[in-house]
Formats: structure tokens, C-alpha cells, sequence
């Protein structure tokens, strides 16, 4: 019986039922037939890149551009190869050829205003995306786009603007509203962040965002800590993927302060067991790593810890809630450090209680805290949930309740965690020790 010829259609046949293997063999089978093809080379390239081969499907992307200059759709997959490399230059360039030969090409458009954004050339990126919003007018997109960047540019009314736009264009787009309501908090429009997260419960009834941003302006109903499907609705995977640009913009100190605090309180040794809690994206196991034989990250927030297993920095990475996991066994740990973490959690009682448990005698914790200012502290206050939805809480709630979970050696350092709207964010870097002999 004669075996058919591979061919193009064969090969995204394959590529379509995710036979990576066998849409690859066809590929390179036509490739050796047809070596001048430029739509093989760009089937190739799709081909690695779907399997997160980069480097192989820049090369064929390429090549396919080499053989034909004149179609986007090559361009514009070279971007995205780029793009993912970090090859910042060669994205923006790519996405510059693909609309020189199509410029109604939108997500080309789009890109390439991205790229000015990672590049720093926010003038670029505004400019950019003011005028695909005359050329676009219709497109929630553009708008959504615009806005951001207007906000890294410091222009947030005509940032609030554009985003109400996007709204009107597409009330289904999600993050548009959310951006919405915490641009108007960020700057204490507090009445109008709050007709933007009822509007949107009232759009989307079972909206866990809006229904805790609410709590956090009008104090109905505040919960003592984030609700999950908050955290995992907030931490999604458009938010995974700009969360480290973002927190460069707000000189975020959370890392830095954490690896001073490990240094400070003496921890000898190079083979230990260390949990990052609520690892996010990993930006602490810079400073972990050195100090593990074994290295655990846990988060609620999948789309986080798919970043983190870039980093290969974690032999093992768990999506948990954080309470949870500290109760079901795990550990025991030499070290658990917590960064950025428990401001998500207004009662502490059982996340510290938790931490005691997963940590061996004389072992450490290092967490990181946002402080009520003891100006505007009151006799009963001890944590208070936020217009931007986070928690604070009072140094002194801090401390008892280390103690009463079982911790000595408590140090309480007062420093600033990051930027919010050029304003500093006040927090309290603590360390503790549960004792060696109980």
C-alpha cells in the first residue's frame, strides 16, 4: 500500500490535534523536498513555537521571511518569538515590517505599542496608541491599551477616560473595569471607584473582585481575608505576565528587603529546607536558592506559578491556598519566608499559627506587612481592609500574635515596600524564631 506525501495540510492536521511529533516530522520531511518553500519555514516555526522552542522557531520564521519579506503574518510571528526571548529590539522590529506591509493589522499594532511600553518609550507608546485610536475608534482594545499606558505616563483623568471607553465598546472586558476602579481609588476618587465595582456586580452578579472591592470602600461586609476566587481572579494571566514590569515602575522593595532580613538575623548554613509563601512569580528566590537543599513555593494563583517555573529556580511548586497547605503537613521547614503576602489576610491568627507548625525547632520566618500608621491607629483597630483592597495591620497585633502562636525573638523593622502614585507604601519586615526547646 503506497504511503501519501506529507504536506502542508497533513502537517497542520497534526499541528491541530497537537501532534507536535508528528506535524514536526512532517515539516522537516518538506522542508528537504522543498527547501525554498517560505510557508513550510513559517509552519515550522509555529511548530516549535508551540512546543516553546524559541530559538528553533525564530531561525524558521526567518528563513521564511528570507524566501518571502512581503507577508505580516511572518513578521508578526517572529515578534511574538521575540517578544517571548526578551529580544525586545527584535520584536518592536518585526512588528514594525508587519504593518509597514498591513496596517490594519490590530494585534500587530497592539504589540508593537507593547514593545514601546517594555522598551521605557511610554512618549513612543502614547503616541502610538493615540493614533490607533483614530484609526480604531470602535476598538475596546486600543482604548484598554491607551489607558495603561497613559497611567505609566502620569496622565490618569485622560488613562480614566480611556478605559470608561473601553467599557462602553465591550461591557464584557473585565480588566478594563477592574483598571478602571482601581485608577479612580489610586488617585481617592473613592465615590466613583464605587459606582464602577457596583456597576460591574450588578453587570456580573458573581464577580468575586468587585464584590471585595466594595467590602473595601464601604466596609459592608469586609471579610477577614481575601476570598480565593478574589486572589485567583486578580493574580489572572494577563496580570502574571506584567507583573514584574509593573512592580519596576512602582520601585518595589519587597525581595531586597526580605534577602536583608534573612542576612540580619544570621541564618547559617547552605542546605536548607525553605518555603516561599506565596511565591508568586519567584522574585524571592533570588535569595532563597543560595540557602536551599530544598526549595518549595506554594500560591493560590496558577497563572503566578507558571511564571515561577521559568525561573527553574523551585524543586517544587504547589497551587494552594496558603492556610491550607500550612495545616495539611508540609514542611518541616528551616526557613519559610512570606513577601507581600499576608497583605491579603486581615485576621493572622491561623496563617502565623500555620507557620509555626511547618517550621523545625529554632527555625525561622520572615514575613512582610503593611502598617497602619500609629497616627491613625484606634484601641480596637488591629487590621484594616483598604479602598485598593489590601490589608494593613497594627505592629502591636503583629506581635501578639506571633506570641501566641508560639514565637520568640520577634524584630519588627519599619521600612517602605514599594511606591503607590509616588507615594510611600509603609510596611513592617518581620522575623521571628520558633524556639528550640518548647
Amino acid at each position: 500500500m503506497a504511503t501519501s506525501e506529507p504536506s502542508l495540510a497533513s502537517a497542520i492536521e497534526s499541528l491541530g490535534q497537537g501532534d507536535f511529533t508528528e506535524a514536526e516530522s512532517i515539516c522537516n520531511r518538506l522542508r528537504a523536498t522543498d527547501p525554498e518553500n517560505a510557508k513550510v519555514w513559517h509552519l515550522s516555526g509555529i511548530v516549535y513555537a508551540q512546543q516553546n522552542e524559541l530559538a528553533e522557531a525564530t531561525e524558521c520564521f526567518q528563513k521564511a521571511i528570507q524566501l518571502r519579506d512581503d507577508v505580516a503574518i511572518y513578521h508578526y510571528n517572529l515578534g511574538l518569538a521575540c517578544q517571548n526571548l526578551m529580544d525586545r529590539d527584535g520584536a518592536l522590529q518585526a512588528y514594525r515590517a508587519a504593518v509597514a506591509i498591513q496596517p490594519e493589522f490590530l494585534e500587530a499594532q497592539n504589540n508593537l505599542g507593547n514593545c514601546l511600553i517594555d522598551l521605557g518609550e511610554t512618549t513612543a507608546a502614547v503616541d502610538h496608541f493615540r493614533e490607533l485610536g483614530n484609526e480604531f475608534p470602535d476598538e475596546s482594545i486600543v482604548h484598554y491599551n491607551l489607558a495603561n499606558v497613559l497611567q505609566d505616563a502620569g496622565e490618569y483623568n485622560d488613562s480614566i477616560d480611556e478605559f470608561r471607553r473601553a467599557i462602553e465598546l465591550d461591557p464584557d472586558f473585565a480588566s478594563a473595569r477592574e483598571n478602571l476602579g482601581r485608577a479612580l481609588s489610586d488617585v481617592t476618587r473613592y465615590d466613583e471607584a464605587l459606582e464602577v465595582w457596583r456597576a460591574w456586580l450588578e453587570h456580573d452578579p458573581d464577580n468575586a473582585v468587585a464584590r471585595h472591592m466594595v467590602a473595601s470602600i464601604t466596609g459592608e461586609g469586609a471579610p477577614e481575608r481575601c476570598d480565593d476566587d478574589y486572589v485567583r481572579e486578580t493574580f489572572d494571566e494577563n496580570f502574571a505576565k506584567s507583573y514584574e514590569k509593573q512592580l519596576q515602575r512602582i520601585q518595589y522593595r519587597v525581595p531586597e528587603l526580605v534577602a536583608q532580613a534573612i542576612q540580619s538575623i544570621g541564618i547559617d548554613g547552605r542546605e536548607l529546607d525553605v518555603l516561599d509563601a506565596g511565591c508568586g512569580t519567584g522574585l524571592c528566590a533570588e535569595a532563597l536558592r543560595p540557602l536551599a537543599r530544598h526549595l518549595v513555593g506554594v500560591d493560590l494563583s496558577d497563572d503566578m506559578l507558571q511564571e515561577a517555573k521559568k525561573r527553574n529556580t523551585y524543586d517544587e511548586l504547589y497551587e494552594r491556598e496558603l492556610t491550607q497547605f500550612l495545616m495539611s503537613g508540609a514542611g518541616p521547614f528551616d526557613l519559610i519566608v512570606c513577601g507581600d503576602t499576608l497583605c491579603y489576610f486581615g485576621a493572622l491568627d491561623d496563617v502565623l499559627s500555620g507557620f509555626y507548625k511547618c517550621l523545625k525547632p529554632n527555625g525561622k520566618l520572615v514575613v512582610t506587612v503593611e502598617r497602619i500608621d500609629p497616627e491613625e491607629e484606634t484601641s480596637e483597630q488591629v487590621f484594616e481592609l483598604q479602598p485598593h483592597g489590601r490589608y494593613r495591620h497594627r505592629e502591636i497585633y503583629i506581635r501578639d500574635t506571633l506570641s501566641q502562636a508560639g514565637f520568640d525573638a520577634i524584630n519588627i523593622d519599619i521600612d517602605t515596600l514599594r511606591l503607590e502614585r509616588g507615594r510611600d507604601v509603609v510596611g513592617m519586615v518581620v522575623s521571628a524564631t520558633r524556639p528550640s526547646m518548647e
